[in-house]
C-alpha cells in the first residue's frame, strides 16, 4: 500500500543527535550547562557554534552552514518525482572521498546535494531506485533494497571513481546494513538519522576515508 501523507518529513537535526558531534564534555564554557542544551540553542538560532572553545573550526563552519538551510517538510504534490540513479560528484571529489547512498526521490537528492555543497563536503552521492519514495517511506515500504544499491554501484562504476568500497547509508536504513554488505561486498557505515548532519558525520569519520 502506498504511503498516504500530506508532507514528507525531511528529519531536521534534533538536539540529541547534533550533540553527538559536539565534544560532549558538558564543560559549560559555551554558557550552557550541557552540550545538549547548547545544541538546542544552536538549532533555535540562539547561539553560534564558535561559543564552544573545544569545537574544531571545520565543525563550526559546517554547523553554521547546516543551520541556515531550509528545514521545512516537503509538500505532498511533488512526492514520487524521481531522480535518475546516476552518481553525482559534489565539490570536486577524488579517490577516497566519501560515498553517500540515498533514495531517488528528487527532493531527497536535491536536499542532500544542497547540504553537501553548502558545507564544502567533497563527496559522491548515489541515488538508488526506491520508486521515488523518500528514504523514510522507502524503508517503511521495503523499497530501500540492497539489490538496487548493488545495481547502482555497478551501473555507475562507483568503485573505480571512489577508489574504495565503503559507503554511508542513511541512519533510517540501519536495518538494511547487513543485507547491503552481503550483496554488495562493500563496507557500510550507518550515517545519522538527519541527513543534515551528514557533513558532521563525515568529519567525525574522516580517518575512514583517508
Amino acid at each position: 500500500m502506498a504511503v498516504q501523507q500530506e508532507k514528507a518529513e525531511i528529519h531536521p537535526p534534533e538536539a540529541e543527535e547534533l550533540s553527538q558531534f559536539l565534544p560532549e564534555s558538558d564543560c559549560g564554557k559555551c554558557g550552557f550547562p550541557s552540550c545538549i542544551e547548547f545544541a538546542e540553542a544552536l538549532i533555535e538560532g540562539e547561539a553560534d557554534p564558535s561559543r564552544c572553545p573545544e569545537l574544531e573550526s571545520e565543525f563550526v563552519s559546517a554547523i553554521r552552514s547546516i543551520l541556515t538551510l531550509d528545514r521545512e517538510p516537503i509538500p505532498y504534490n511533488i512526492m514520487m518525482e524521481q531522480e535518475p540513479c546516476t552518481l553525482i560528484e559534489i565539490n570536486n571529489p577524488g579517490k577516497g572521498s566519501p560515498l553517500l547512498v540515498t533514495g531517488n526521490f528528487r527532493e531527497t537528492v536535491r536536499i542532500m546535494r544542497e547540504i553537501l555543497e553548502s558545507t564544502g563536503t567533497g563527496s559522491f552521492l548515489l541515488p538508488t531506485f526506491t520508486h521515488g519514495y523518500s528514504v523514510d517511506n522507502a524503508v517503511h515500504e521495503k523499497m530501500f533494497k540492497a539489490k538496487e544499491i548493488w545495481t547502482a554501484l555497478k551501473d555507475n562504476s562507483v568503485e573505480e571513481k571512489t577508489g574504495k568500497s565503503l559507503m554511508i547509508i542513511p541512519g533510517l536504513a540501519e536495518k538494511e546494513k547487513n543485507a547491503i554488505r552481503q550483496i554488495s561486498g562493500w563496507d557500510v557505515l550507518v550515517g545519522p538519522i538527519s541527513g543534515f548532519l551528514a557533513p558532521l558525520f563525515i568529519l567525525s569519520n574522516r580517518d575512514a576515508f583517508s
